[in-house]
């Protein structure tokens, strides 16, 4: 594989995050994104400006290792692509509030990525771990907080599935993600966490 100029790189990446948006990628289904890679690889704008530098499959796999991991991380504000997106999740401050309480507050310079995780503040000095994502994400939420868990066995541990809606979640998945965090003596929470267009945008 070739050098990717980084004009060539900013570009294509620009026009991936554009199309990402107007598909709502973080709702896709695992097909409706395969399809999508294919018409990445197959667009002139894309696969065209790619392929001088590498093969049809070298795309694919650049596209799925780099934008479509960082697509979601993005929508929170974090990582190379975030000013390519016109779109935006309320961010932690709004997960916090939502999943304890309107007198809880993220802790300065500790948030954390993969997964989206931070210490919070609330009344009277206490402190919470609070981490979110997903339900496709479950697994790494529960690993991260068993690393909490193991570190510290009293301190409190919040888990937190985000919805793009407000309907809940099946009740197996539900009971799944409660079960787990029972293993690690950790609440679980449920909240709408819907994307929106960046204001000005």
């Amino acid at each position: 594989m070739a050098a990717l100029p980084p004009q060539v790189r900013t570009e294509v990446l620009m026009e991936i995050v554009g199309q990402m948006d107007a598909a709502r990628w973080e709702e896709l289904s695992a097909p409706a994104a395969t399809d999508m890679y294919n018409r990445f690889v197959k667009d002139p704008k894309i696969g065209g400006r790619l392929a001088p530098f590498m093969t049809a499959h070298q795309i694919r796999v650049w596209i799925k290792d780099g934008p479509a991991k960082e697509y979601r991380r993005a929508l929170e504000g974090i990582g190379t692509i975030a000013t390519f997106t016109k779109r935006t999740y309320p961010g932690p401050a709004s997960v916090v509030r939502l999943a304890l309480g309107d007198q809880w507050s993220p802790r300065p310079n500790t948030i954390e990525i993969k997964p989206m995780r931070c210490f919070a503040d609330g009344p009277t000095g206490a402190s919470k771990f609070i981490i979110w994502g997903p339900l496709t994400a479950l697994q790494s939420l529960i690993w991260n907080s068993c690393l909490i868990r193991a570190n510290d066995p009293l301190q409190p541990i919040t888990v937190v599935i985000t919805k793009p809606n407000s309907a809940p979640l099946p009740p197996a998945d539900w009971e799944l993600v409660k079960a787990l965090s029972a293993i690690v003596n950790a609440n679980c929470q449920q909240i709408t966490y819907a994307v929106s267009r960046k204001p000005g945008d």
